[in-house]
C-alpha cells in the first residue's frame, strides 16, 4: 500500500516537472482560427466585450493593421489608428524580439498571435510578424 502511494506521488511530481517545464505553443505552428484587420477585431470588442471573449480569447488570430507604435526594446507593437484611444497590442515571442528593428510606425503588416484579453488594449502575445 505504502509503495503504490510512493510510486502514485512519484508519478504525479514526475508530471508536473514536465508540465512545468514545457515551453508554449509558438504563433509559427499555429493556424489561425480568424484572420482579422486590426479595426474589425477592435471594434469587436468595444461593441461586446463578453461576445468578443467568446469568439477570440484564448484563439490564434491573424491581424492585418498599421503599426501606430514600437517599443523594440520590449519587443511590442501596437496596431491601429494612430490617433485612436486602444490598439492591438502584440508582444512579439522571446525568440522574436529583433523583427521590430525592421519596421516602422505607419508600416501595414499581418501578425500571428495568441489572443489573451482586452485590458485597456486588445493583447496578442506569443505573435510573430508574418512575411
Amino acid at each position: 500500500m505504502l509503495y503504490g502511494l510512493l510510486v502514485l506521488l512519484l508519478g504525479i511530481a514526475i508530471v508536473g516537472h514536465y508540465l512545468y517545464q514545457k515551453e508554449p505553443a509558438r504563433a509559427e505552428g499555429q493556424d489561425a482560427a480568424f484572420r482579422l484587420t486590426a479595426a474589425e477585431l477592435l471594434e469587436a470588442f468595444q461593441q461586446n466585450e463578453a461576445a468578443a471573449n467568446d469568439n477570440y480569447l484564448g484563439k490564434w488570430l491573424e491581424i492585418r493593421g498599421v503599426i501606430n507604435l514600437l517599443n523594440p526594446e520590449e519587443g511590442m507593437v501596437y496596431l491601429g489608428e494612430p490617433a485612436a484611444a486602444i490598439s492591438v497590442s502584440c508582444l512579439l515571442d522571446s525568440v522574436l524580439k529583433s523583427s521590430p528593428a525592421l519596421l516602422k510606425v505607419g508600416d501595414t503588416v499581418s501578425i500571428k498571435g495568441f489572443c489573451s484579453g482586452y485590458l485597456m488594449d486588445v493583447q496578442l502575445t506569443r505573435a510573430q510578424v508574418l512575411p
